[in-house]
């Protein structure tokens, strides 16, 4: 009998150890739950009060005696499971908790430096350059940092350069036997010329880190409209590292009226940099001074304000898509991109890989870095959209696992959790509508470089102005009509090419069917020639360009520029126009153009985009 009682009794204790380490797990939910904060109030009361039914439901029938043991049993083995289900939720919230207090608003930069000999010479580490002259270009925020990070390690000299192609050109020349380079700049003189790459070594990298002002102008995000700059910058690896800003885009958020705009820039927009008054750059050579500095220079571009930053390099952005499942991104031409990905005009579904070719392509289309901006703003869009999801919840895990420390914000957690409860609240969908800035063709001395001239697109400033005017009115509550609204039934995937093709219209041609075309092209401008010769009017032309395109269609294949062609026309300036569809022949625009002061505004505004310096 005693040996009947006690096992009854050890029973009795599984039941109830079983509903109070349920009761345990609910209430570490509950409170876990509450820390989070991103579900709306309705949402937390009900699963409270979930909880709370459960758990009275599981107590009546496992802490009473007088309960049938089959009964307690059920029970027993759904308190169990429940207790099971209930420790998933736990951990997701654990690990978000955990990654929003990651997100801290940096207020430094980092500056990568090398020390650079030729390959040919005998310094084969930092010791073996001492006592010898150090050529240095003083034109980034670190270098005086730098200086003496380097005569820590080895007791140099230093001399100064006003001019980053002449400071590369002396070391190839052997003027001058090592440099001391930040490694932004260091690209762009390998960009510059293709043998200083072939032709130097390494010996010596380090990095400094330097304070930067990247304070929130906060506003409270879900009651009041806010601008984020969108910046993705052009390197691998460290995202706290400055380097050139690849993308340039102001994302402007009116979250009553669910309004999202964006507007992008152009990278090689000659600017006046913020702070440095008369001094004019591209907007890409921006970022190697810091976020800050890029959004300070885009505020007195657009005369707005600018609240937060959100920063990416190539490694994060293929994370992060990655994580998604991969987006749908619309195309607007069908292409090939110089990586070899081939895309179809429509809906294309890509992987991280595939969506960073497509975003950083500009060689496959007349229009250039115009068209870039444009696809990289459909990246964006097809981001929100796939966060604002209900899929998003499926990838919940890994995307946060490939973001943590792969983005830099200012944005603070609590104001992201604020975000995201109002997103949970209302599961809105949001319009998203596309502008961009516009400009012409030109060169021009840029900060950055001294006084070596570069490839820049200077403003138009037309356009200019439009996008502010823009940018105003949705922070006001004006509706845009959506950009992105062609139908996703024709979604492709992307498929991978190794033709090599990096033409507009990305059709490989024969030489039969190339000379046909120059023969075609050749009489189009004979016959148009003389039209202008003999003051034809402007509908007599028109007419006479489409008749001699008609008699061609059979040869050609269409071109995305050929109705902005025929305006240009119209307006006189056909002799300005180049409108070759293949992007090979884009270098021949950059020596046409070599003549073009900083001064001039080409009011043609279609030119085709010439290749960066």
């Amino acid at each position: 009998m005693k040996k009947s009682s006690k096992k009854k009794k050890r029973k009795l204790s599984i039941y109830k150890i079983a509903g109070l380490f349920l009761l345990i797990m609910s209430l570490v939910l509950c409170i876990m739950a509450k820390v989070l904060d991103v579900l709306p109030s309705k949402y937390y009361i009900a699963i409270i009060a979930g909880i709370l039914i459960i758990n009275v439901f599981v107590d009546s029938f496992l802490f009473r005696k007088k309960v049938k043991r089959y009964k307690k049993n059920i029970v027993l083995v759904f308190s169990i499971l429940l207790s099971i289900f209930s420790f998933f939720p736990i951990v997701y919230m654990g690990k978000t908790i955990n990654f929003m207090e990651s997100i801290v608003a940096t207020d430094y930069k980092f500056e990568n430096y090398s020390v650079i000999v030729l390959k040919s010479s005998k310094y084969e580490k930092v010791n073996d350059i001492k006592d010898l002259s150090v050529g240095i270009y003083e034109n980034t925020d670190g270098i005086k940092k730098a200086k003496k990070e380097l005569l820590k390690e080895v007791d140099v000299d230093f001399e100064n350069y006003d001019n980053l192609e002449n400071l590369g050109k002396d070391l190839l020349e052997n003027k001058i036997s090592v440099i001391l380079l930040e490694d932004s700049i260091f690209t762009m003189i390998k960009e510059d010329n293709q043998d200083f790459e072939e032709s130097i070594k390494v010996i010596y990298s380090f990095k400094i880190k330097i304070k930067s002002d990247n304070e929130a102008k906060d506003v409270n995000v879900v009651g009041e409209p806010f601008s984020i700059y969108m910046t993705g910058i052009d390197t691998f690896g460290d995202i706290s590292s400055v380097s050139r800003s690849d993308v340039n885009i102001v994302m402007t958020v009116n979250p009553k009226t669910k309004q999202i705009l964006l507007t992008s820039i152009p990278r090689d927009y000659y600017v006046e940099l913020h702070g440095k008054k008369g001094s004019r750059d591209k907007l890409t050579h921006a970022g190697i001074y810091g976020t800050d500095m890029s959004i300070g220079t885009i505020e007195d571009l657009l005369g707005i304000e600018i609240n937060y930053y959100f920063k990416v390099n190539f490694s994060s952005f293929i994370d992060i898509i990655n994580a998604l499942g991969g987006i749908e991104v619309f195309s607007k031409y069908s292409f090939t991109s110089i990586d070899g990905y081939k895309y179809t005009e429509g809906y294309n579904k890509m992987n991280g890989e595939e969506a960073l070719s497509f975003a950083r392509e500009r060689k496959a289309f007349s229009e250039g870095d115009r068209q870039r901006g444009a696809d990289q703003q459909a990246v964006i869009e097809a981001v929100i959209k796939k966060m604002s999801s209900n899929t998003i919840l499926k990838k919940y895990d890994s995307l946060l696992k490939s973001i943590e420390g792969k983005f830099q914000t200012n944005m603070s957690p609590d104001k992201i959790k604020s975000l995201i409860k109002m997103q949970l609240d209302d599961m809105a969908s949001w319009n998203v509508t596309s502008i961009s800035l516009d400009g012409s063709n030109g060169k021009g001395v840029t900060y950055s470089c001294g006084n070596q001239e570069l490839y820049v697109m200077i403003p138009n400033w037309d356009t200019v102005d439009e996008a502010s005017s823009t940018i105003k009115a949705v922070l006001e509550g004006k509706k845009l009509d959506d950009s992105f609204k062609p139908d996703k039934t024709n979604s492709t995937r992307v498929m991978k090419s190794y033709s090599g093709s990096n033409s507009s219209n990305n059709v490989k041609k024969n030489d039969s069917d190339e000379k046909k075309e120059e023969v075609i092209e050749e009489k189009k401008e004979q016959t148009i020639s003389v039209a202008t010769e003999e003051n034809t009017t402007d509908d007599d032309m028109k007419e006479i360009e489409i008749n001699i395109d008609n008699k061609s269609s059979d040869n050609k294949e269409d071109k995305p520029m050929d109705d902005k062609k025929e305006d240009s026309e119209k307006n006189g300036n056909l002799n300005n126009q180049e409108n070759n569809s293949d992007t090979l022949d884009s270098n021949k625009d950059v020596n046409n153009e070599q003549n073009i002061q900083v001064n001039d505004v080409d009011n043609n505004n279609n030119n085709n985009n010439s290749n960066e310096a």
